[in-house]
């Protein structure tokens, strides 16, 4: 997937991620002065969270062992709907053409953090090396200790 891209450290990413986090509140001061109504700023923080969570559906298999394919559509759906509460945050704005370049601007640098804030922290918490295994892996996995066994108490008996 996309954050695996990345393999640094853990105190790396931790601080990428702590960074990201910061530059939200900064870019949020900045959105902050452009004035914009309580509907802007709640579908704006709605578009954030979808952000998010689209980083951590796609870090799903490397966390949990589900499919690829199942997360990916997962959060191509999440993103899908952070891009619609970021367009209705923006159009929702009554300013003119170069005041809504900046709220474009401003929110859209908002989204990206958030996707990198959250990526970067469960990558940070979940290192490439601790993949769970899948469901598959275990069946085979529990299906060769018991023929080992069946194995191992045949030659018992003998």
């Amino acid at each position: 997937m996309f954050f695996e891209q990345f393999l640094w450290e853990e105190e790396k990413l931790g601080l990428i991620s702590g960074m990201s986090f910061v530059l939200i509140g900064v870019f949020g001061y900045f959105v902050y002065l452009q004035n914009l109504s309580l509907y802007s700023i709640l579908f704006l923080v709605l578009a954030m969270v979808f952000a998010g969570l689209t980083a951590a559906l796609f870090q799903l298999p490397r966390i949990k062992g589900t499919r690829a394919a199942i997360s990916t559509f997962l959060g191509g759906i999440a993103i899908g709907v952070a891009v619609i509460f970021w367009v209705i945050a923006d159009v929702n704005t009554s300013k003119d053409i170069l005041g809504e370049i900046v709220i474009f601007s401003l929110t859209a640098i908002e989204l990206v953090l958030a996707f990198f804030a959250i990526g970067f922290m469960l990558l940070a918490l979940y290192p490439v090396g601790s993949e769970t295994p899948t469901t598959a892996s275990q069946k085979e996995k529990k299906k060769e200790e018991k023929k080992h066994s069946v194995e191992e108490d045949i030659f018992e008996r003998l």
